[in-house]
């Protein structure tokens, strides 16, 4: 940790990375009282994504980056008003971002995480944690490029500069996770797809790559005929395999937890570790050489579950710490 620097301190996402959150899912023990079909397949899936989760841990502490994870003490602290599992913690960028020296997150989303915030905001260092009541305001849906921030808020009607007064915030309606859009590895270099249209106006005179096509298609691709209706091709996962019984289980009770991964560019939604280093899911050697000489490396990890939680590096993380500061990159643009 840098001495000058508080415990929570991130402006974008390019800075060497110090401090991260890396999600997690329920013991195995929490799905003890489902029914054997449903059952083994949460034991499966929850082995599978452990594993996978321990590896990315362990790369990221090779970089010596510190990983602090969620802490599921009772299953009653994580039951909805229906008696139901609340997701767990598995993408916590979903409902948190650092923004500063603030970490903020949505009110329903903390209790995994309460333990460590209260270490956070516990010192004098000038850390702060904010409660927010507004699900736009996330790692995923807030994008921090320094002064500048681009804020999704989708069919929300707020005043974010109000809360923000030394950057400027710009408003956008682009109706979807803006990190399955586009990843900024560095200052002047973007990764990026189709869903967003606007990276001339946002990011003038910036090299954009675009990644046309993601590399986890559609399970009919795979060569899966008609995963519909019997088994929804929103979450069929080879690596955990599925029952009509399970397939309904989730449909009926857990349809939160799941996303459409068809329409997710895994790769795309990357870690930056550093300006030279960036951790991703799902293997194009095409891109790997392609930002192979741009200077950066590509370091792949698994995540063998990832049609089913539906995210990628970027979801599975905050970061918490990085070696930043509040620098404005676009000299010319009017505040405001």
């Amino acid at each position: 940790m840098s001495n000058d620097q508080p415990r929570i301190n991130s402006h974008d996402s390019w800075s060497p990375l110090e401090e991260v959150w890396l999600g997690d899912v329920y013991p195995s023990a929490w799905y003890d009282h489902l029914d054997a079909a449903v059952r083994e397949i949460f034991y499966r899936l929850t082995e599978i994504t452990q594993q996978d989760l321990s590896e990315i841990e362990e790369r990221l502490t090779s970089f010596g980056v510190m990983v602090t994870r969620p802490r599921y003490h009772r299953i009653d602290d994580f039951l909805d008003h229906n008696d139901q599992l609340v997701k767990p913690q598995i993408c916590p960028r979903d409902h948190f971002v650092v923004i500063g020296n603030r970490l903020i997150g949505h009110r329903d989303q903390v209790t995994a995480w309460q333990e460590i915030i209260n270490a956070y905001v516990s010192g004098d260092d000038g850390s702060q944690f904010l409660i927010s009541y507004q699900p736009c305001i996330n790692g995923a849906n807030v994008v921090r490029v320094g002064r500048d921030i681009i804020v999704d808020r989708d069919v929300f009607d707020y005043d974010y500069q109000g809360d923000w007064p030394e950057h400027r915030v710009q408003i956008v309606s682009n109706g979807g996770h803006m990190d399955g859009c586009f990843a900024i590895l560095r200052p002047g270099l973007i990764l990026a797809n189709h869903y967003w249209a606007d990276y001339e106006r946002t990011f003038p005179g910036w090299e954009i790559i675009m990644l046309d096509d993601p590399t986890y298609g559609a399970a009919p691709s795979r060569g899966y005929a008609q995963p519909y209706p019997v088994y929804n091709g929103k979450f069929w996962d080879t690596a955990v395999g599925t029952t009509r019984a399970f397939n309904q289980h989730i449909l009926d009770h857990a349809l939160d937890w799941v996303g459409c991964y068809t329409e997710t560019y895994f790769e795309l939604n990357c870690l930056v570790i550093d300006e030279s280093n960036v951790m991703m899911l799902a293997e194009n050697p095409v891109l790997a050489e392609e930002l192979a000489r741009r200077g950066i490396r590509v370091h792949w990890v698994p995540f063998r579950a990832r049609s089913f939680w539906d995210g990628a590096m970027h979801c599975l993380t905050v970061d918490i710490r990085r070696r930043s500061q509040l620098r404005d990159h676009f000299l010319s643009r009017h505040d405001g």
